[in-house]
């Protein structure tokens, strides 16, 4: 292809420029905004994935708003984690020839993604206050950028950083009001399922424990109505106890079949979802103890779940991370993953807090009412064993080079499939 003469370059950019600039003006929409962001400059630089995110700086952190090329994903990133979190930090434009060798990169998204990253270029986009409102980040270019390149991008990134600021503001104002509300549900939707969770294993608990008692009373009562000679009377008042006793048994089984069941309380549900609002939910506390947390959500199907008892699980297991963060002086990492499986979605909550892997995987194994070997109870991990297998799911504690994960993993949901 012949290349365009510079002055003919630099005529087609600058119209290119203005209608970026009208586009961008032309809508509120946050996703509309990054979709021109992203064919605008992709027109212009070939390169094979790009990505826009925007600077939350009410939880300092950093959202991936759109990924060329990757459907349904999302990132959170700490602010100064990451090549995106640095430019963000610092507002460097970072220009990176070979992104392993860069030890500000993390390989983990590109071991999640299936991708191989070559290359990167990141700059900051500002608004017209100067303060930094979001991230371009180019992967993988197709061609070198030239320096007429980076002019163009620093010039659109006026352009790209009051649409994004506005458009972002926009969103955020919308979605205050329904947010508060949705955070004064969730609050009570999480204490009554606590509540809930917490008395039905007690009940349970009970129930195991006169089971047996029950059982041996109503063998022994049928015993003693078999022992001749037996005046009447005694027979009489025999056969009452065994009644008592069968109504009593009965009972209790329909009891702990109904508090066992809840499955017409179970609808399909995104888990994208429930990580999002319970994270809301925690973002503050991060950042008020220096908590660095990221989160991975990929595209992945329903499952068939109870919503208020999947969020308390996924809350749980962030508290018992927070409290292992809170005795680490230096790096307080926390990580979330949302992926699909062969035969369904996993989670995996990371913390790099003091290794626990051993005394975390006995507390979801044991009772929430029964004393550990050490004397302590963790109600927590046990309602979340339980939570999980009552989704015929199973959650389990893996060792890390460094700090810890919990791993959930459950069925998807098939409308088709479903019985």
């Amino acid at each position: 292809m012949k290349e365009m003469p510079s002055t003919g370059l630099e005529l087609h950019r600058l119209q290119t420029l203005l209608d970026a600039a009208r586009l961008l003006n032309s809508t509120l929409d946050l996703k509309e905004v990054t979709q021109i962001i992203l064919d605008v400059v992709r027109a212009e630089l070939p390169v094979e994935r790009m990505s826009v995110f925007v600077v939350d700086r009410a939880r300092n952190n950093l959202r991936s708003l759109v990924a060329q090329g990757v459907e349904d994903f999302e990132i959170l990133l700490p602010m100064g984690t990451g090549i995106a979190g640095t430019v963000a930090a610092t507002g460097e434009v970072l220009d990176i020839p070979d992104a392993y060798s860069d030890p500000r990169f993390e390989p983990r998204f590109d071991q999640k993604l299936q991708y191989q990253t070559r290359d990167l270029f990141a700059l900051p986009v500002y608004n017209r206050h100067g303060d930094i409102v979001g991230v371009l980040q180019l992967l993988n270019r197709l061609r070198p950028i030239t320096g007429a390149d980076r002019e163009f991008l620093l010039g659109i990134s006026v352009y790209i950083g009051l649409a994004l600021q506005n458009a972002w503001a926009h969103n955020q104002v919308r979605a205050q009001d329904q947010f508060k509300q949705e955070l004064v549900v969730l609050r009570d939707h999480l204490a009554e399922a606590e509540q809930l969770s917490l008395t039905s294993e007690l009940i349970q608990q009970i129930l195991q424990e006169i089971s047996n008692p029950l059982s041996i009373a109503i063998g022994y009562t049928e015993l003693a109505r078999k022992v001749e000679p037996i005046s009447e009377n005694v027979r009489l008042y025999l056969q009452k106890i065994a009644e008592g006793l069968d109504r009593t048994a009965t009972a209790a089984r329909r009891f702990r079949q109904f508090t066992q069941g809840g499955e017409h309380q179970r609808v399909p549900l995104s888990l994208g979802g429930v990580l999002r609002r319970v994270t809301d939910l925690r973002a503050q506390e991060w950042a008020r103890h220096n908590i660095e947390a990221a989160m991975l959500i990929q595209s992945v199907p329903d499952v068939l779940a109870n919503e208020r008892q999947l969020q308390l699980v996924i809350l749980y297991l962030l508290k018992t991370a927070e409290h292992a963060l809170l005795e680490m002086e230096d790096s307080r990492e926390l990580r979330m993953e949302l992926s699909a499986t062969v035969r369904g979605v996993r989670i995996e909550i990371y913390d790099s807090g003091p290794a626990r892997v051993a005394q975390m995987q006995q507390h979801l194994s044991e009772s929430p009412f029964r004393s550990t070997s050490d004397g302590s109870v963790n109600l927590d991990l046990a309602v979340v064993s339980s939570i999980v297998e009552q989704h015929k799911g199973r959650v389990h504690a893996e060792d890390r080079q460094r700090g810890n994960s919990v791993v959930i993993e459950l069925p998807a949901y098939y409308k088709d499939s479903a019985s």
